[in-house]
């Protein structure tokens, strides 16, 4: 487990598991089971950690190792997404709109 990223790594690697495609429709659908059935803390913490992360600046190779080898994300956004940036910024789009 990442320490740095404990919550967000829920979220990527725990509702991104290797079953997601057979639990939801969409990535997006996963997204939204989490922000639906996580608690306040949670949810606040996975967002600020989402945030750094965004802040990081890290290259695509570097974001790519650190979301698939690091965290464990079971979801390859490559194949919706031109990079890991815009998909992360999907994210907190998302997550913005709870914490409207």
């Amino acid at each position: 487990m990442n320490n740095d990223y404990s919550q967000l790594q829920q979220l990527l690697a725990g509702y991104f598991n290797q079953d997601w495609v057979d639990e939801f429709d969409s990535a997006d659908d996963v997204i939204l089971s989490f922000i639906a059935e996580s608690s306040t803390e949670t949810f606040k913490t996975a967002h600020l950690e989402l945030k750094a992360l965004l802040h990081a600046n890290k290259t695509e190779q570097a974001l790519q190792h650190f979301l698939f080898s690091d965290i464990g994300c079971g979801y390859y956004y490559p194949h919706d997404w031109k990079s890991g940036k815009l998909w992360l910024e999907h994210i907190d789009a998302l997550l913005n709109q709870r914490g409207e």
